[in-house]
């Protein structure tokens, strides 16, 4: 199983109907152990995934965005993918959404107002300051968009050019959404993204590579 984080920018769209945002919380996986109440809570929403290639060179298919939003549906929010701290809010239920010509997961998420963070948290949210979000997931197979094999088997690399084709790969098998962060930066070319590779037979390759954006060449370095 490989495990992988993604970022893409936030959008702070529409806020959910507070009635149908309670109904659906309260019917979540372990649910709040107090029903809430509209007033006690705050709902946003974000773009959180789509079927853009991101800076690893990898890409969720279109059509497996609805499963993908089913599983993060209950998933925590984070900060910076930190595992050992304590969650700043909740996930649940959302849409699938049209944003710059590609399809994105846009889940809702909600945190008590009651917590002692809660309103700087929204302060930093509303005020443009938390700008990202990048989700962890794991999934079985990184398939090549050239060949359809393994792209840790084929001879193809992630970013080079073949003719006009970008070589990525697909996330293929998703089965689990571990978590959401708001991060500091998502997954443009260069930013740095988290990622980490588990259980796989070898790592994906990670050689000089480039790619083709906005008419110009790039040549993307290892980490």
């Amino acid at each position: 199983m490989i495990l992988q984080h993604r970022s893409h920018p936030v959008g702070l769209l529409a806020t959910p109907n507070a009635i149908d945002a309670l109904s659906e919380i309260h019917a979540l996986p372990n649910p709040p152990l107090v029903p809430l109440k509209n007033e006690e809570i705050h709902v946003r929403r974000c773009r959180l995934a789509g079927d853009a290639v991101d800076g690893h060179f990898g890409c969720f298919r279109t059509s497996d965005l609805e499963h993908i939003l089913q599983l993060a549906h209950g998933a925590p929010a984070l900060i910076g993918h930190n595992r050992f701290s304590i969650a700043v809010a909740r996930f649940f239920s959302g849409t699938i959404e049209t944003h710059q010509n590609h399809r994105y997961i846009v889940p809702n998420f909600y945190w008590p107002k009651a917590h002692s963070g809660a309103e700087d948290f929204r302060v930093l949210l509303d005020s443009g300051l938390i700008t990202e979000a990048s989700i962890a997931f794991t999934f079985e197979k990184p398939t090549c968009s050239v060949c359809g094999h393994d792209i840790r088997d084929c001879d193809h690399e992630p970013g080079v050019m073949y003719g006009q084709q970008l070589c990525h790969y697909w996330y293929d098998g998703v089965d689990r959404v571990l978590e959401g962060s708001f991060v500091y930066r998502g997954s443009e070319p260069g930013t740095g993204i988290l990622s980490e590779m588990r259980g796989s037979r070898r790592s994906l390759k990670h050689k000089r590579m480039t790619m083709r954006l906005g008419g110009k060449v790039y040549e993307v370095l290892p980490a």
